[in-house]
């Protein structure tokens, strides 16, 4: 069954696939800090207004992933901010998180070198959100 992108439903999938990736959970052995993604609003987009993804990652596990406003997201140790569209080219594998980070396509306020450190993890993150049944707004 689809779920709503950035829905509550949308965050606890998207944890559990984390949680079962044994991929994900080596190439992020030793991360320990918070991110959080921006959604921003594209109201021509179906995508009203804008939301945050927060995620406590530690050592290769998704402890929680929760849907909360852009202030919630902001307080993480990394947060990468993008318009609707670009999440959803990151979600379709359109676009490389980590590359989209480096070309300024998505906003990084973090340590750019620690996120580079960790772009494996970063890419079976994405790969997560592949294998999520997604209801995109903007495909109604």
């Amino acid at each position: 069954m689809a779920v709503k992108f950035f829905s509550n439903e949308w965050a606890s999938a998207f944890k559990e696939e984390v949680n079962k990736s044994s991929s994900y959970k080596t190439a992020a052995k030793g991360w320990k800090w918070s991110v959080g993604l921006v959604c921003e609003a594209e109201p021509d987009k179906h995508f009203p207004e804008s939301k945050g993804l927060i995620m406590d990652l530690f050592d290769g596990e998704a402890r929680d992933v929760t849907v909360g406003t852009v202030a919630d997201a902001q307080k993480s140790d990394f947060v990468i901010t993008a318009p609707y569209s670009r999440w959803k080219e990151v979600a379709t594998k359109q676009l490389d998180a980590t590359k989209g980070m480096l070309q300024g396509k998505l906003k990084l306020k973090g340590d750019l070198p620690t996120i580079v450190r960790y772009t494996k993890a970063s890419q079976e993150m994405t790969e997560c959100t592949t294998r999520l049944q997604t209801e995109w707004p903007d495909e109604k």
